[in-house]
Order: structure tokens, then sequence, then C-alpha cells
């Protein structure tokens, strides 16, 4: 025979293919090679034999790619091949539609037979060969919907995935099902990470600070801002069981976080900041177009937080020619809605409000003020709300995967009604007033320098309502006087601002 004009000889292809051998039966492709060079030695005494084997891969899945199967189909095509041999059809093909172009690949090019060990010789154009090939694919189907409803069960009693998430690793529990036992190191962190997250941390810090610790992840990677997110918002590490993408029972492991602090994670990470305009009406969130410390945004106060005590516009920075430098300074602008009503240094006045926080938050009376949460109930209300919510979508796939249960109409207004309920209560947790009490305060103090300003901002409004600068008295600095700045303290009791005397 010849190929583009060189002269070749025809020889007996082996296909040996085996998916993962979890029934010990020994029939790899090492032993499936043996199998059929003993066939072919006896069957076509001096023929050469080329071996085709895919290890460790199914036959039944449409998304797995055999390299080898398809080296096979290309030497059918060129007519190198005289005789194919595998242990049986399934083995090089289970899917009833590639059998039959498989089939027809072989018959053109004159292969009439595939030799096996266990089904003897299949003819190719027998019709017992498609019978068998649609009865293998049947078997295929079968067996999915039988693994599948394994699955499903032992996803609503609550066992453990597979999969090792960051802050576990395996285990089994009295009665044998596999459950999770928490790692106390990477439970630890997810704990800190939640901590840093509801504080004002950003996911870049929090990332960059467990890796000057030397941590790393589940499966020994580096920790990335997206590894932090995921150890907090994953339904897993608050004793959640996923199945397919929905919660759909409880796990029968411990919970890392509680599920107030999961769900305030979730609805801190999954909501934009919002800041308020330039003309006072209304907010905008802040999105990638606004990241980066733009012009007019590179100050602690500045943002909203600092108003004029004459016009009350919002203060804006901006540098001002004092001597021989320009010094940064907070002033009432027409640019930002203002009359030019005041103006004072800016930096100065940043000390003064940070140094006045450190101070009142080492007052337990301060703290007893600010951590008495009368929006408890309501916070604790929607979370069981959201969790229900999570329990009616996995209910929900469980009927769409029922036939007949719900027509596409029903299914697609069930899912809008959850998502609209879902969005009504985020919206609403997010108007709340952010609960503080289990900030790590002293954690924050000492992370103070190495925030970023967008952590430092957020730290401020926790406490802080507004700070409002009045004009200069008469006689007195006009630079900076700390009697100036007025500042209004949150009460969290109340989510309005508290006269707490500045």
């Amino acid at each position: 025979m010849t190929s583009g004009g060189a002269l070749f000889v025809a020889y007996v292809a082996l296909y040996c293919r085996i998916s993962v051998d979890r029934a010990g039966r020994k029939e790899g492709v090492t032993a499936q090679e043996r199998w059929g060079r003993a066939y072919a030695a006896k069957m076509w005494p001096g023929v050469p034999v080329v071996v085709f084997a895919d290890n460790d891969l199914s036959a039944a899945a449409d998304d797995v790619v055999r390299p080898e199967y398809n080296r096979l189909r290309e030497a059918i095509e060129r007519g190198e091949i005289a005789h194919i041999w595998a242990v049986e059809q399934y083995r090089i093909e289970r899917r009833e539609i590639q059998w039959f172009e498989l089939a027809a690949l072989m018959d053109a090019a004159g292969i009439t037979e595939l030799h096996t060990d266990r089904d003897g010789i299949v003819r190719i154009r027998d019709e017992v060969a498609g019978i068998k090939a649609v009865l293998g694919a049947g078997e295929v189907r079968r067996l999915k919907k039988r693994i599948n409803d394994m699955l499903a069960e032992k996803a609503a009693l609550g066992e453990a995935p597979g999969s090792r998430p960051f802050g576990y690793r395996h285990a089994k529990t009295e009665d044998g099902a596999k459950t999770y036992e928490q790692v106390p190191e990477e439970a630890d962190a997810i704990r800190q990470a939640a901590e840093w997250v509801l504080s004002g941390w950003s996911l870049a810090n929090i990332a960059a600070e467990f890796r000057s610790r030397g941590l790393i992840g589940a499966h020994g990677g580096t920790i990335w801002p997206s590894a932090v997110r995921n150890w907090v918002t994953l339904p897993t590490v608050a004793g959640h069981r996923v199945y397919r993408g929905q919660i759909v029972a409880r796990g029968n492991w411990e919970p890392i976080l509680d599920e107030a602090t999961w769900q305030a994670c979730k609805l801190k990470l999954s909501q934009p900041r919002r800041v308020k305009r330039a003309d006072g009406k209304g907010t905008y969130p802040i999105g990638d177009q606004h990241k980066g410390n733009p012009a007019g945004r590179k100050y602690l106060l500045t943002g909203g937080l600092a108003v004029c005590g004459v016009c009350g516009a919002r203060l804006t920075g901006s540098l001002k020619q004092m001597k021989n430098q320009r010094v940064p300074y907070l002033t009432c602008h027409p640019n930002v809605g203002g009359k030019g009503c005041i103006g004072i240094v800016l930096e100065k006045t940043e000390t003064f409000v940070v140094d006045r926080l450190w101070a009142e938050l080492d007052k337990p009376e301060f703290l007893n003020a600010i951590a008495a949460d009368e929006h408890g109930l309501r916070r604790d209300a929607i979370t069981k709300e959201l969790d229900g919510l999570e329990r009616q979508r996995g209910e929900l796939a469980a009927m769409w995967g029922t036939p007949g249960a719900l027509t596409s109409v029903e299914w697609q207004e069930a899912r809008r009604a959850i998502a609209e309920n879902e969005q009504r209560l985020r919206t609403e947790y997010a108007g709340l007033p952010p609960k503080v009490v289990n900030v790590d305060i002293a954690g924050v103090r000492a992370a103070w320098p190495d925030m970023t300003l967008d952590e430092q901002r957020e730290f401020l409004r926790m406490f802080i309502e507004k700070l409002t600068v009045i004009r200069a008295f008469p006689g007195r600095p006009r630079v900076f006087d700390p009697d100036r700045v007025k500042i209004t303290w949150r009460d969290l009791r109340h989510a309005t601002a508290s006269a707490y005397p500045a």
C-alpha cells in the first residue's frame, strides 16, 4: 500500500481503553495489549501490530477527548489498517451515533469486521452490532441516572461531596458517611478573613496578609483575592450542602462561619460601595471605572464625609499655595456645589479625627453605645429569609428535574420571583446600619498604616456619620483649630446621627 507516495504494510490495530478501574478487574491497557498481541499472533501471524491506548478515559461521555481513539480514526481514513481488535465493542465506542459513524468509516476503508475477545467477531454491516451499540448507549444513560440519583440522595442527607474546600479535610461519621472536619489553621484563617471583610479590609490586602504569613491554599496554591472571597462566601463554610449549584440541605459537618456572619460577608461583597453625588442629589455605586483614587478622591475625609458648617456642601480636597509650598486643604469649593465658605488644612484635620476615633474606641461607654443593635432582629429575620430562598431554589431545581412537575413558563416565573425577593432583601439588609460589635478594633488599629485609603475611609464611616467644619473663630488660628471640627458619631441603635459630643 502507499500513502503520499511512500510504501507501507497494513497493520493490525489494537485499541485498548479503560476508565478508572475502581472495581479492581485488572483490565488495564497493559493487560489488554497483552491479550490483543496474543490474538493477533494467532489470527494474523507476521502482520505488524500497532497499539492505540487511552488509559482512564470514558467512551460514554461526549466531553471526553480520547487522543488515541482520534488517531485510530485518522489511520482508518488513511487506509493504513488491515484489522482492528478490542476486548469488546464497548471498549472502542459506547455511544450509538458515534458507533454508526465509526462503522461507516471502517466500511469505507474495507474493514468489515471488529475482532474482540468477548463479543467474538463483530460484523460492521450486521444489524446486531447496531443493536448492541443502541443497547450500550441505553445502559450508559441508565447508569448515569442511577449515579445521579445516588449523588442527589447523598446530598439531600447532607453528606459531604468529594471535593475538599479550604478549611476542611475529608473524614467519616460514626456510621461511615462522608463528612468534613475542620483544619484548625485554615478554619481560623477563614474566620479572620470574615472579620476583616466586615471591618472594611480589601480582599487584596487580606490575601497579601495571609501570603506574608506563609499560608497556602487547600491544594498548595497561592492565596489571591478571589480565593479569600470564596472562603467567606462558599455555602460549605456555613454548613450548607450544595448540589448542582443549589443549596439542598444542611451538611453533616460543623460550620466554620455562623449563618449571620456568612450572610453578612455575602452581602458585603455583593453590594457595590455607594457614595454621594457631587450635587448632593442621591448616590451612585463605585464601579471599576471609579477605582484607583482619581482626582478629588485621594484624601481620607473627602467623598461626602466632611461638610461645610455654613452652607452644608460637601468639602473637597485641593492643594493651596502657602508660603513656599502647596498644602492639601479641605475646602468648600464652588466646583462641587460649595460657596467658598470655609477651608482648613487637611492633613492635621485627618490626624485629629483618627486620633479622636481611637480615643473614643478606648471608652467602654462609647463601645456600649454603638454596640447596642436594635436592628439585630430584622437582620436575623432577613438572614433566615435568604436562607429560605436558597432552599426554595433547591426545591425548584428538583421539581424541574422531575418530568411533568413544572412547565418551562412556571419554572421561569418561579425563578424570577425568587430572584426579585432576594434582591429586595439584600437591598434592605444593605440599608441597615452595619453591626460593629464583632469588628477587630485592635487588629484594625495595628494595621491602620498599611490599609488602603478606601479601607480606612470605610472604617471611619462605621463610627462617624459626618464631620462638620465651621468657620474660624476670631483671634484663633485659621490654619487648624480642632474646635472647628465637629464629629457626629453614628448611633446604630436608631440608624441616625447621634449628637455624641465632639
